[in-house]
């Protein structure tokens, strides 16, 4: 399993460290609400209150009652169970069901992230992270606003349901929608996959982190409505590792018939990076057990699951045997190759997919300290893409000349970002057009009142603020960001955007910009920026040359849909 990771696990771990720097681990303090007067634990009570058509703050779910808090003019409950802990003998299986609970649970907190790395030479979370966050602005059971799912990025292994922009309870819930923000098993919790594990699976190991996913959806059909949330109007969407998660699910048996509509955000998988099975995953993780001492165990697997957590996070952290982490195919989570399948299929549901324009803005040699000079610019594309086919260096320079850009450090960011990001993300939206309509974006916005936000111009990430309406908290920066009267109306259009396309599969509505549906031949993309407009493909002819490069380490190029382009 050869992909190109290495950009999606440094701008993770870039905007991971900046957040983890700020110390921001837990939401500004909310205001709770005081338990209903007569409530009360007794089942035929609990039963009677579910049974309420009027908004309020304790909300019935199948598990038990949980009470929210106000916070923005909205509702936030969080940390509600959507599985059994993942512990003990429940570590590396298919999350079971949560268990219920008696009297009314305190939602005004959140629960610990997921194991990861906490930049400061250990780690943080718990290996009991399964929960989700709901927001809405009017829960009123049977409501039925659409619902709008989000799954975080973070290459895998980092990111939770409760970092900047949704930290705190977000606008985006103000728009007619209710939110759910979750949590999933990252780093080996969450995509460990093992010869004995696939025995003891019927054929699958690995995917936990996925399963979690289909679990958190599988929650939302059978409790949202008590949030005022209409189950049959479901959009998931991610950014980043989140992204690719919903491409994995968009073809996911376990996940069919538990959405309606899907938004994929700055990152997209192209074909022949799989492998053909679960067997292919093993020599990622061939040497954990041998780490663990577990290899000559009685029952091996026993031995793996009474690990302590710590030694196992630790050893993904600092043992250097564990450079790639992801899902993989397996029979029942994802039985063939995502790209594969919409290629044949195209999407299922209607899909809103796009890119920032400058998405390796954090690329780590490229930080303007020192500043990169052209000839250094010139030998990295040489070092970088001269392996994998001969002139490649060259071929590259060609349609990415120092010349063309304000200095060389733009030049490179460009390379990376159509190479890691921009051209798969085409590629994905050509295939998937092919049975349901699409929705392309290209994110070009500069924040305005921030210099070094500014000179990163629309880098990984920088669209999120604006899709969740808190564009106070932005990941780059320790301070909180002020935006323009111009940001703080681009941020309610894209709101409006997102939300009439997690109503209608349609993003359109009166008084907005146009957008134009995409396909291979029109190619129609939006432009979110202070000014939109549209354009008819980007960046095609590079993309086209950047496709037929072989993929590192495999020596074949990408599976990709070879249509006729035009000529931007």
């Amino acid at each position: 399993m050869k992909i190109r990771l290495s950009s999606l696990s440094l701008v993770a771990v870039l905007f991971l460290t900046t957040w983890a720097a700020a110390g921001q681990q837990n939401a500004p303090s909310a205001v709770p609400f005081a338990p209903q007067p007569g409530s009360s634990s007794d089942r035929n009570t609990f039963v009677k209150d579910c049974e309420s058509t009027a908004p309020t703050i304790v909300v019935c779910t199948r598990q038990g009652r949980i009470q929210g808090a106000i916070e923005n003019g909205l509702l936030a409950f969080r940390s509600i169970p959507f599985a059994a802990p993942p512990t003990g003998n429940l570590r590396w299986r298919p999350p079971a069901p949560p268990a219920p609970w008696e009297g009314i649970r305190d939602g005004s907190a959140y629960a610990p992230m997921c194991l990861q790395d906490d930049f400061a030479g250990g780690f943080t979370g718990s290996e009991d992270c399964l929960t989700l966050n709901v927001y809405t602005d009017n829960p009123t059971p049977n409501g039925k606003q659409p619902v709008m799912v989000f799954f975080h990025g973070g290459a895998f292994t980092l990111g939770g349901a409760q970092i900047p922009p949704y930290q705190t309870a977000p606008p985006l819930a103000g728009h007619g929608v209710v939110v759910v923000t979750a949590q999933y098993r990252l780093g080996l919790m969450g995509f460990f996959a093992h010869p004995k594990l696939t025995e003891e699976g019927s054929g699958s190991s690995g995917n936990y982190g996925l399963r979690d996913m289909v679990a958190v959806l599988q929650w939302v059909r059978e409790n949202i409505g008590a949030f005022g949330g209409d189950p049959e109007r479901v959009m998931i969407f991610g950014e980043s590792a989140g992204s690719i998660a919903v491409q994995f699910l968009l073809v996911s048996p376990l996940a069919r018939g538990l959405f309606a509509r899907a938004g994929m955000e700055s990152y997209a998988l192209i074909g022949g990076d799989l492998g053909n099975g679960v067997a292919d995953a093993y020599p990622l993780y061939s040497e954990l057990s041998p780490l663990l001492g577990c290899t000559a165990a009685a029952d091996e697997l026993a031995c793996l699951r009474a690990a302590p957590a710590s030694e196992v996070i630790d050893l993904q952290l600092h043992s250097g045997a564990f450079p790639i982490i992801f899902p993989n195919l397996e029979p029942d989570v994802v039985p063939v190759d995502p790209f594969v399948v919409l290629a044949e299929r195209g999407s299922p549901v209607p899909l809103l997919i796009g890119s920032n324009k400058e998405e390796l803005a954090s690329l780590g040699e490229d930080n303007g300290i020192p500043p990169l000079d052209e000839a250094t610019y010139e030998a990295e594309i040489h070092a970088q893409f001269d392996p994998l086919q001969a002139g490649a260096g060259d071929g590259v320079l060609g349609f990415y000349p120092a010349s063309a850009y304000d200095n060389p450090r733009y030049a490179h960011i460009d390379v990376e970002s159509d190479y890691a990001i921009t051209c798969w993300t085409r590629d994905v939206a050509r295939v998937a057009a092919g049975h349901r309509k699409v929705w392309r974006y290209l994110y070009t916005h500069r924040y305005e009142n921030d210099a070094f936000l500014n000179s990163m111009r629309a880098f990984h990430s920088a669209e999120l603020p604006f899709v969740f309406g808190n564009l106070s908290q932005i990941y780059f920066s320790l301070i909180p960001y002020r935006p323009t009267a111009d940001e703080v109306t681009l941020s309610n259009d894209m709101m409006d955007y997102w939300t009439r396309f997690a109503a209608t599969g349609d993003p359109n509505g009166v008084g907005e910009k146009t957008w134009l549906p995409y396909d291979a031949e029109h190619e129609n993309i939006l432009r979110l920026d202070v000014t939109k407009s549209t354009i008819q493909g980007y960046h095609n002819k590079r993309c086209n040359y950047l496709d037929s490069l072989p993929l590192p380490g495999v020596g074949v190029p990408p599976i990709v849909n070879k249509q006729k382009d035009k000529t931007r």
